[in-house]
């Protein structure tokens, strides 16, 4: 009995160390970010939380909500691959767009699609970082700011 308890309670310190370990790294990679990078994080968590409750009760249909989901992850992932590069706390204005979308950003953007090169400006107010393909293919602008 007294072995018993001794193995249950190893398997359960065991247990709370990985666990610790775990929150640790979590915590510490958030913290890796400046205020305004957290702040956009936390602000794409809610967005995500209150799809996944839109969608639980039937508030979207799939399409709307796969593609919001997509579009959310784009967003984030080129937000942190941007901070990566700069090392600044910066979020920068984008816009993730799908194809049939790019019109209603800049006029006759479909068209400029055909042509376009990552890194180009386009009309001194968007710079094209490029496209991603997730469920959709999402294409990805900054604006820019005038200086």
């Amino acid at each position: 009995m007294n072995r018993r308890r001794t193995i249950d309670l190893l398997l359960l310190i065991s247990c709370l160390f990985n666990c610790s370990i775990s929150i640790s790294a979590a915590a510490q990679q958030a913290n890796g970010y400046g205020p305004e990078v957290k702040s956009f994080l936390e602000y794409i968590r809610h967005e995500q939380d209150e799809l996944e409750f839109m969608n639980r009760h039937k508030e979207i249909s799939r399409r709307e909500y796969l593609l919001t989901k997509n579009r959310m992850a784009v967003h984030r992932e080129t937000v942190l691959n941007l901070v990566q590069e700069t090392g600044e706390d910066s979020v920068p204005e984008l816009s993730i767009v799908t194809a049939s979308e790019v019109d209603q950003l800049i006029e006759d953007g479909t068209a400029l699609l055909k042509s376009i090169k990552t890194g180009d400006v386009i009309k001194e107010k968007w710079r094209y970082l490029g496209s991603v393909r997730r469920g959709d293919t999402f294409y990805i602008f900054q604006r820019l700011t005038p200086k």
